[in-house]
């Protein structure tokens, strides 16, 4: 080279690629933070039920599985306890490495999800993208439950959140595929697709350019009524038999609370029938009617706001509503809210405190199930049981889960506040 004709200079290192590579860096560790704490720990029961169900859907199959013993869970994520149970039968897993395995998948949807709130919160705009994304990605309840309780509820959580991250930004088809995979693995996701079927029908119905695209529309209707048929059909069930395991489901734990702390841990605590009636009317009929009056609510509110923040923002509170409201509620059914709060708090600053607030409280939540004599895991200090844990600590805390659902569906319904971020005023919502 001479100096008429210098070497190129490097390029530029943007913002934008820091954070992507202090993204990589934080999942690297948050990944091995898990992986230190997989082989311990697992609550005895389901670890116990779901390697069970890996062993027999590798040596019987799926059409074998329904009817053969114990099963309440739909057959989505049936599917990844078949492929660990077929592992098995290869390698012969010991004792620690199946436990290892069966939380493996939840595991890696953790670190997945981190990224999707990473990519949706850039593409609305907020300079605290990384940070949101941190925040989930070493949330104490999201770890605890995925890594050391050993449970599935992040696969789901991931599909749900992929599923209305892809609104606008790829075909129709393919959140309409990922919303009904995810609610087959955890029918909790299932109230996200209020809000994202009409964002759908919103853009496509009445789209600022160009014709309406009912084919699209169709197709979406098409694709989802095919992904549930395709997953259900090696299970032998028709539509109706799957009802039929959703009610067994909803039957196993008849209670207005199942430690979780929501309306009815606040109203009445833990372990009360909810056949037991107010004002004549059984407490499930209460709780299902509140629930379905909030989800009417919040697609009101859906259909105010039109866009992809406000349907990130409706897509939270209804899962929050689901979580408050109805009877026989587990939980650990909060977490697929919170990967959405923390996109929300991207779309409109005033959700942030209700993401740390939720963050908290089911972080407590699982703590407290997890410890309970009868389920013999390990015990808590005395004075954590007789103060956060005595029946008005775990009031409180329901309390505090039933203000943070007032409080998100105020924001859906008031003037945005933006993201909580300087640099992007600009944007619209």
């Amino acid at each position: 080279m001479t100096a008429d004709n210098p070497p190129p200079a490097p390029a530029a290192v943007t913002h934008a690629d820091r954070d992507y590579r202090r993204w990589w860096n934080l999942a690297a560790a948050a990944l091995l933070l898990r992986f230190l704490i997989m082989p311990y720990g697992g609550f005895p029961v389901d670890i116990g039920t779901f390697r069970a169900w890996a062993v027999g859907l590798a040596e019987k199959g799926p059409a074998a599985f329904y009817g053969a013993g114990f099963a309440d869970y739909l057959p989505g994520y049936l599917y990844v306890l078949w492929v660990i149970g077929e592992i098995n039968q290869v390698v012969r897993l010991s004792d620690q490495a199946f436990v290892f395995a069966l939380k493996l998948p939840a595991a890696v949807c953790d670190v997945a999800a981190a990224w999707v709130v990473f990519a949706l919160t850039r593409r609305m705009g907020s300079g605290w993208a990384l940070t949101l994304s941190a925040s989930y990605l070493f949330n104490p309840g999201i770890v605890f439950n995925s890594a050391y309780w050993g449970q599935a509820d992040a696969v789901g959580a991931l599909l749900a959140l992929s599923g209305v991250a892809l609104l606008g930004a790829a075909s129709p088809l393919l959140p309409a595929a990922l919303l009904t995979i995810g609610a087959l693995i955890k029918p909790q996701t299932a109230p996200v697709a209020i809000p994202a079927g009409l964002y759908l029908v919103r853009m496509l119905a009445r789209p600022v350019h160009g014709p309406p695209r009912w084919d699209l529309l169709m197709g979406a209707a098409a694709v989802a009524a095919a992904a549930l048929v395709l997953i259900v059909l090696p299970f032998g069930l028709s539509p109706l038999g799957l009802i039929g395991v959703l009610r067994v489901s909803l039957g196993v734990y008849p209670y207005s609370s199942v430690v979780a702390f929501n309306f009815w841990g606040a109203a009445q605590g833990f372990w009360v029938g909810d056949g037991v009636q107010w004002l004549g009317i059984p407490l499930y009929l209460l709780g299902a009617t509140a629930a379905t009056a909030a989800l009417v609510v919040v697609a009101v509110g859906a259909l105010r706001r039109p866009t992809l923040r406000g349907t990130v923002l409706a897509c939270s509170v209804a899962l929050l509503a689901t979580f408050v409201l109805p009877t026989r509620i587990h939980e650990r059914y909060l977490l697929p809210a919170i990967p959405f709060f923390a996109a929300a708090a991207a779309a409109d600053r005033r959700m942030l405190g209700v993401y740390a607030a939720l963050s908290v409280v089911f972080a407590l939540n699982l703590l407290f199930a997890y410890t309970r004599p009868y389920v013999q895991t390990f015990a808590l200090p005395a004075w954590l049981e007789s103060t956060v844990f005595s029946p008005i600590g775990t009031r409180a805390l329901s309390v505090a889960a039933v203000l943070a659902f007032l409080v998100a569906l105020w924001v859906l319904f008031t003037p945005a506040r933006g993201p909580i971020s300087e640099e992007h005023r600009g944007v619209k919502d």
